[in-house]
Formats: structure tokens, C-alpha cells, sequence
């Protein structure tokens, strides 16, 4: 647990998404795990090279530029200015055909055009203000995929904190080592995140405040309901981009495989 004299803080403005995000994100540990992550990607959906794919919170379009250098035709969009900025640019640095888009996933209005939608590294799922919010969410996703259109989202399992948290964790990376402190408010089934990126060769200063982002967590069964309920059906779930661990309430971060059944969105 964080030390009784170090701070703990929390966002004040329930729209608190919209502006925590910076570059420096790219120095992140798992960030160095993209590649392996649309390996995945590449063989859960069984993607050919010429699918359209809806990137959904593509942060600085790390996965979407992959796909794009591999023939998908991609779409990213992220709130974040910088980040589709940083997008746009290296996707005509590296002449890929990928558009980059800045906007709130709620406004979107794509209709039965996608073949594969994504949702990764959260996929800004469960960071809206509020549930009626957040599922607004899972209306785009339904709404943008054509019929038998998949979708993957990768996300932490409500049923996972609601088992093992409070729990902490470290990532060793190339450039630094990533620590995550998480608790678990159940009656709100809200994660409460905290972090420190610990970067090699620096002097490492003890921190006086420990910054906590709410993020509400579902777990697979409120997954399927919600999922059913948009004319989408779960098809499989895995548990850390590995196909051989299916997901289960002993797994945190699981990828979610589902297939758009029918046109009610």
C-alpha cells in the first residue's frame, strides 16, 4: 500500500480524460510490446492485409500504424490533439495509408462501414463520466461495424479486481521500469490507477503525491449483456494477447473477440 506521508490525489473534473495524455507516453514499457500485440491481432481475427479497421482511442496510433504498414486501410481516432498529431505525422513520414482523426468516440457517426473495429490499451472504455456515458461507447462500436464485422477490445477485467485488489505491479522495459498501484472501490466497480515510470540512468526522487485516474471495470458477463444487447455476440476471450489463456477472474487484462450479428445500431 502507498505510505500514509505520501499524497494520494484524484481528478476533480469528471471529464478528467480529456487532458491527463502527453507524448511522454511513448517512453512507456509497454509500448515496446506493440508489435507482438498486432501479432495477435493479426491471428485472432484472421486479418488478411486488406480489411478496414476503426482504431478507437488510438492514442499516438502505435497499433494502427502497424496495421496500416502490414495493408490494412485504417481509420484512429483519439480526443487528443497531440496525439493525432504525432499520428499524422508518422504516418506520412513512413507513406501509410492510415487517416488520423481528432474527436470524441461518442460523435462519431460511422454506420456498417468497418470490418474490424478496435478498442486497445483500454480504448478509452470505462474513463466516461459515467455508465449511461460509457456505454455510449459500445453504441459507436456496433454502429461502425458491418454485419459479421469483428471487434477486439482489450481491457482490465472487473472480475479480476473485484477478486485481487488492492495488488500492485512492475513491468521491466528497455528504457524504464513501469510500477502500477491499483485499488478497487466495488460499490462503483471503479479502478483506481496509480503509477510511477521509473527511467533508467536518472536519479529517482521519492515521489510526495501518487496521482489515481477512476476507471470503471466490467467483467465478462456484464460484457456479453451489454455486448447482446447492440446485436453483437461474444465469440472468445483471451488474457494477456495470448490465445492459449483464455480470460477468467484470475486474469486482468484480457482481449474480448466479438462479432456483429445484425444491423440494430
Amino acid at each position: 500500500m502507498i505510505s500514509n506521508d505520501i499524497k494520494k490525489s484524484y481528478p476533480e473534473d469528471p471529464q478528467w480524460y480529456r487532458k491527463v495524455w502527453t507524448l511522454d507516453i511513448q517512453k512507456m514499457s509497454w509500448v515496446e510490446q506493440t508489435q507482438s500485440e498486432v501479432d495477435f491481432l493479426w491471428d485472432v481475427l484472421q486479418l488478411a492485409g486488406s480489411e478496414r479497421v476503426l482504431d478507437m482511442a488510438c492514442g499516438f496510433g502505435r497499433h494502427s500504424l502497424e496495421l496500416a504498414s502490414r495493408g490494412c486501410r485504417v481509420i484512429g481516432v483519439d480526443v487528443t490533439a497531440d496525439y493525432v498529431a504525432e499520428a499524422r505525422r508518422q504516418a506520412k513520414e513512413k507513406d501509410l495509408q492510415a487517416e488520423f482523426i481528432c474527436a470524441d468516440l461518442r460523435d462519431l457517426q460511422f454506420q456498417d462501414e468497418f470490418d474490424v473495429v478496435l478498442n486497445l490499451a483500454d480504448g478509452a472504455i470505462g474513463y466516461l463520466e459515467n455508465d449511461q456515458e460509457n456505454l455510449k461507447i459500445f453504441d459507436r462500436i456496433a454502429a461502425a461495424l458491418k454485419p459479421g464485422g469483428k471487434h477486439v477490445m482489450d481491457v482490465g477485467n472487473g472480475g479480476y479486481a473485484a477478486r485481487h485488489f488492492p495488488a500492485r505491479h512492475w513491468e521491466l522495459g528497455k528504457t524504464a521500469l513501469s510500477l502500477a498501484n491499483f485499488e478497487w472501490d466495488s460499490e462503483k466497480s471503479m479502478m483506481l490507477y496509480g503509477g510511477l515510470e521509473l527511467k533508467y540512468g536518472e536519479v529517482i526522487q521519492r515521489p510526495a503525491e501518487i496521482h489515481f485516474d477512476p476507471i470503471r471495470l466490467f467483467n465478462l458477463r456484464e460484457l456479453a449483456e451489454i455486448f447482446e444487447g447492440r446485436g453483437m455476440k461474444i465469440r472468445e476471450a483471451f488474457g494477456n494477447y495470448d490465445k492459449a489463456l483464455p480470460a477468467s477472474d484470475d486474469v486482468f487484462q484480457i482481449q474480448v473477440l466479438s462479432q456483429k450479428i445484425n444491423s440494430t445500431f
